[in-house]
């Protein structure tokens, strides 16, 4: 049997992502973090970016602004201001772009949004 950790990706908004996972990738300042079941416990700061979450036949995408993550052996909790999650990059790009058209007050929301949506781009054109 395959262990799974439990991968939260929360925003002030609401849960985005609860999913048992088999591993996955998160971008943090040094480069890229894996996360495994059964870690040691660790709290990094996650830049803005894609999120590659691997579960059995499939892989899901994540972008995040950016934030906390908060791992132990079994669950690990990303706290962000925002999150665009799909089965495929094209999903999480168009998802990104409904939340850039949306009306918002604060123009360095926006500014933020741009900003990761160009980390997303440049990161899933790296893909395979």
């Amino acid at each position: 049997m395959i262990e799974r950790l439990r991968l939260v990706i929360r925003t002030p908004h609401g849960i985005v992502v609860d999913e048992e996972v088999q591993a996955a990738r998160v971008p943090v300042e040094s480069g890229q973090v894996g996360l495994r079941p059964r870690e040691e416990p660790f709290i990094p700061v996650v830049e803005p970016g894609l999120c590659i979450l691997r579960m059995d036949n499939r892989i899901r995408f994540a972008a995040t602004a950016g934030g906390l993550l908060d791992g132990d052996r079994k669950t690990s909790v990303l706290y962000t201001p925002f999150a665009a999650v799909g089965d495929e990059g094209d999903d999480v790009l168009a998802a990104l772009d409904r939340a850039l058209a949306t009306p918002d007050s604060e123009l360095a929301a926006r500014r933020r949004l741009g900003e990761l949506e160009e980390h997303v781009v440049q990161e899933l054109r790296q893909q395979p």
